[in-house]
């Protein structure tokens, strides 16, 4: 079953939804289960992955990750790096594939500060270029479904990634597959939130006019938005047992390239991100991604 149906949850399998309008801007229309709560787009495929290294331009290789929030990255990455090293410390050097590992940095990290043995994907061939130029490190290329005799791993990771796939329940099942019995899964993935029924419900009342945060939140590349009971209904299917799932206000985006996505004026910009940096550090801040952990059931 594809994220793009609309008639059936892609999480839960249920058949309790609720279709929304069209968006005036794009014509992307939002489902929201009324069963486990997750909200889904349907209505707008995914762009192509077509670029290559050659088509970006010379200073890529620099600023692949500029615009990360500098508070997010390293630091989370070292916290479960450490979690999974102590739930693997009966393996001598154990294996980690990073489905989407962009760059490769978090998986260069693994291999050189925590003795992993390391592999991962991407769909994009820039990325593996970099991956390769960056770190010495050789992705595969292609969706993780496609891939062949792929290496049993004792791990797996997806940082953000599953949110931006058109058909999420085939990516947890490939990690399943990858995964020998007891094998560890951790992912990161966006949260809806109480903010997010607001800016849906607005788009809602308006008939699809008020649409500019919720297309922001649920766009051509970013496709569902789990809850707590999704996500975990999403990975039992699928063979996974011990669901950790756990709420994070981490904006990994900076502040600056977030408003500018949005289109904020150049003269408020600066301003407008001062006032967002204390409001996403403060206790108040909405929890907009779910940190989740699970085991292949053995």
């Amino acid at each position: 079953m594809s994220e793009q149906d609309a008639s059936a949850c892609p999480a839960c399998e249920s058949r309790s939804v609720s279709r929304g309008p069209a968006s005036r801007r794009n014509q992307h229309v939002v489902v929201r289960c009324r069963s486990c709560g997750a909200c889904w787009l349907v209505g707008a495929p995914a762009p192509p992955p077509t670029f290559t290294l050659e088509d970006l331009p010379e200073d890529y290789v620099d600023t692949w990750v500029d615009n990360k929030r500098e508070s997010v990255g390293t630091g989370e990455w070292e916290r479960q790096l450490r979690w999974l090293r102590e739930e693997l410390r009966g393996v001598e050097r154990p294996r980690v594939y990073d489905v989407g590992a962009g760059d490769g940095e978090f998986l260069a990290l693994a291999r050189d500060r925590f003795g992993f043995d390391v592999g991962g994907n991407d769909i994009l061939e820039g990325a593996i270029l970099v991956a390769k130029r960056r770190y010495g490190i050789d992705l595969d290329l292609g969706d993780l479904g496609a891939l062949p005799d792929l290496p049993r791993a004792d791990a797996v990771t997806m940082w953000c990634v599953l949110a931006h796939t058109a058909d999420g329940p085939s990516m947890v099942a490939g990690a399943a597959d990858l995964l020998g019995p007891g094998g560890i899964l951790f992912l990161q993935t966006p949260h809806r939130t109480l903010a997010d029924l607001a800016f849906i419900g607005a788009k809602t009342v308006t008939g699809g006019r008020v649409t500019r945060l919720s297309d922001r939140r649920l766009a051509g590349h970013h496709r569902i938005l789990h809850t707590r009971r999704s996500i975990t209904a999403l990975l039992e299917r699928h063979g996974f047992t011990d669901v950790e799932v756990t709420p994070q206000a981490r904006y990994s985006l900076s502040s600056e390239a977030y408003l500018a996505s949005l289109r904020t004026p150049q003269w408020a910009l600066r301003p407008a991100a001062r006032v967002m940096d204390a409001a996403v550090t403060g206790p108040l801040a909405p929890r907009i991604v779910l940190d989740v952990r699970a085991r292949k059931r053995g």
